[in-house]
């Protein structure tokens, strides 16, 4: 099969509609992969979007809605070739908890809070595209996302358990999910408890024995059947029911008040949140696969035109699915023409296929929705920190905790807030070393030295009376005291009198205002002790920054060095320096 030819740069509202750049160059060999992996998706997307319409709370008929118009607009706008955009388990579930407790028992105030929802996010996104944002996909640290999702993976799976035995109550969270399970255990429909088990055994023996076959439509089709021939509704089996055929007509929800978006608002951005870092994600590991690049921004924007064409056609929020993405990939996508051709499929589905469905058992849905999220359960992605970086790996089992002992939303604030103060605290305690003179290839040529942490270059020799100290970080007030109180502890370290402290800045890729009034305090501290600051290696702009604020007049035009080679020379060849260090 021929691969997509390199794509021209584009000008302009080109760059914002990515199919411009794309179609034109688009060659009839490319079109039997893009057909096959937009059939394969299509026998995925079906039972899936039914199922997590149900995780959102919404009718089976609006996860086809989801389907419909989502993935062809992200052919549209996204970057990447490969990424499916769709309903999810993820930010289906989280649609659930944010509309929840809004919506009270009324449904069609539940279906229009959803809508407004998935619009809302939609807005979010594409803002953010707008205003270039893409960085946001690296906010929150990936311990935490990693935690939080196999914490929110447990969450849906325990949810979804009370279908498989017929019982209608449901907990508040994972745990109480298992405790009112047990609870009502006595509840179990006999009928139900068999198709759910067969159901699930059936997609986990598809997957590990025949892993080509679209596994989720082969049990849908099975469960249709045996409910059917057996008449096993009459046996307090639950099924779907009626769904209608047709396609939606588009509308807002026009009978919101403003005090209901504002109360959707902490959840949208969330979901942005949480959506946006799986997507991207996947995004990313496909175009390093491939050999292209994917622009963050512009992903913002498309999964924003997604969202928005869901929400208008009466379903709920979406995201990149990493499991599709990889069965479109294997089944030889080229091009995001596999999702016009993914649409295509659902809009046949939805005006001629749904009167299928209305016997599918809902156990089955909720089999397809625990198989779904079952290979996300991954403590080993967690667990892997932990050997590498400790406070990495508390960061992740701490957001993994938050999801399953509180609601959704609770847990993503844990895991934000942990991400921010990873964040903080890595910043606060950066790396600070103490350079020593180590000589290279040519002992006889004076010439041939470089400067080494002497803590992990134990033949580095420190310079008599000269402390060169390098601090490997931005100084902002998170870590200013930080670099003070090193400075201070090596000088009161010192083996020898040190008369100066020459700074390695190289590593000092910005500054603020409490860093640079901290050096001033620190070069009168340094003076009452008869001890000289020097600088080497600052950038530009970090000078620039410290000359409008004063600090450059405060160290001698004759103490700022290009390299660290050239103060310790100035510091040897000064009157009395020698004599002085080693006082």
């Amino acid at each position: 099969m021929s691969e997509p030819r390199p794509q021209a740069p584009l000008a302009g509202w080109a760059r914002a509609v990515a199919i411009a750049g794309w179609a034109p160059q688009y060659t009839r060999g490319q079109f039997r992969g893009d057909l096959v992996a937009g059939l394969t998706v299509w026998a995925l997307v079906v039972p899936e979007a039914m199922a997590y319409a149900s995780l959102a709370g919404m009718p089976p008929e609006t996860g086809l809605y989801t389907a419909l118009l989502a993935p062809l607009l992200y052919a549209v706008f996204g970057s990447s070739r490969q990424l499916n955009v769709g309903p999810s388990s993820t930010v289906a579930v989280m649609s659930a908890a944010v509309v929840v407790p809004l919506a009270g028992d009324d449904p069609d105030r539940f279906v229009a809070l959803s809508v407004a929802l998935a619009l809302m996010v939609g807005v979010l996104f594409v803002a953010a595209g707008v205003l270039k944002l893409g960085f946001l996909a690296d906010f929150m640290s990936k311990p935490v996302l990693d935690g939080f999702i196999v914490g929110l993976a447990m969450t849906i799976a325990a949810g979804q358990a009370h279908k498989l035995f017929g019982i209608e109550a449901t907990g508040d969270n994972f745990f109480s999910d298992l405790i009112v399970l047990v609870q009502n255990v006595d509840q179990t429909v006999p009928a139900t408890l068999a198709i759910g088990a067969v159901s699930l055994a059936f997609l986990f023996g598809l997957e590990a024995w025949a892993p080509r076959i679209p596994a989720a439509l082969v049990v849908t089709l099975l469960s249709i059947i045996t409910v059917t021939v057996l008449d096993l509704e009459t046996r307090g089996v639950r099924i779907v029911g009626e769904i209608p055929a047709g396609l939606p007509t588009p509308t807002l929800p026009t009978d919101l008040a403003w005090g209901d978006v504002g109360a959707l608002l902490p959840g949208a951005l969330g979901i942005v949140i949480v959506g946006f870092a799986e997507s991207i994600a996947a995004a990313r590991s496909y175009a390093t696969k491939r050999g292209y690049r994917v622009d963050a921004d512009q992903e913002l924007v498309a999964l924003g035109a997604s969202n928005a064409g869901a929400g208008l056609f009466g379903g709920f929020v979406v995201d990149g699915s990493l499991s599709k993405s990889a069965a479109a990939d294997q089944a030889g996508q080229k091009t995001q023409m596999a999702s016009v051709v993914l649409s295509g499929a659902v809009f046949i589905t939805v005006l001629f296929l749904t009167g299928l469905f209305e016997n599918l058992a809902e156990a089955t849905l909720g089999a397809v929705v625990i198989h779904a999220v079952w290979r996300l359960i991954r403590f080993g992605k967690v667990g892997r920190y932990r050997s590498v970086r400790r406070g990495d790996f508390a960061a992740g089992i701490a957001a993994l905790v938050g999801v399953l002992a509180f609601d959704i939303l609770t847990g993503l604030a844990v895991a934000v807030l942990l991400s921010m103060l990873v964040l903080l605290a890595r910043a606060s305690r950066p790396r600070w070393a103490l350079l020593g003179r180590v000589r290279t290839s040519k002992p006889d040529d004076a010439d041939d030295v470089t400067f080494r942490d002497v803590a992990t270059h134990p033949e580095a020799q420190p310079t008599p009376g000269l402390l060169i100290l390098r601090f490997d970080a931005q100084l902002f007030f998170a870590n200013a005291n930080v670099f003070r109180q090193a400075v201070l502890d090596s000088l009161d370290e010192a083996s020898t009198p040190v008369r100066v402290v020459l700074i390695d800045a190289e590593g000092v890729t910005d500054i603020d205002t409490t860093a640079l009034a901290m050096l001033g305090d620190l070069i009168d501290e340094l003076s009452e002790r008869n001890v000289e600051l020097w600088v080497a290696r600052m950038s530009g702009p970090v000078a620039a920054v410290a000359d409008r604020y004063g600090v450059i007049a405060d160290v001698a035009p004759d103490r700022w060095f290009d390299t660290i080679r050239m103060a310790v020379e100035a510091f040897s060849t000064r009157p009395s320096g020698g004599e002085d260090s080693r006082a």
